[in-house]
């Protein structure tokens, strides 16, 4: 067995717990299983809300060897990548308009942009 540090994140804060497991997963799943039916034991230093969005189980050598993040946190890491991807495609689709496939083409970028500005709380 091997101790890892489970480190169990918040957006404002973390709680840190060591573990004995055989890999880097069993150590996570552990993580998991003690944030699920003992989450109010972690002790968050200078944040009392423990809505967990990461835990990460790092090695003695203070490698992180697996992570869990919730949906929200990876949506959230993924925003910028999905905005540069709706913005090609409005660039894409602006490039197409000119072809005889206007009606949907039309449609399309109307959406693309929509999207965009909301993203960009209201810019296109």
């Amino acid at each position: 067995m091997k101790t890892y540090t489970i480190y169990f994140r918040s957006d404002a804060d973390h709680a840190s717990h060591d573990v004995e497991a055989k890999t880097p997963q069993a150590a996570l799943a552990l993580a998991q299983k003690l944030y699920e039916q003992e989450g109010s034991s972690l002790y968050f230093d200078s944040y009392t809300d423990r809505d967990v969005n990461e835990i990460a189980v790092v090695d003695s050598d203070g490698e992180e060897v697996a992570v869990w993040q919730d949906e929200d946190l990876r949506l959230r890491l993924a925003a910028p990548d999905l905005l540069e991807c709706i913005e090609y495609c409005a660039m894409t689709l602006c490039d197409l308009e000119v072809s005889e496939r206007k009606g949907y083409i039309a449609e399309a970028i109307r959406l693309a942009r929509a999207a965009i500005a909301k993203a960009k709380g209201g810019a296109a």
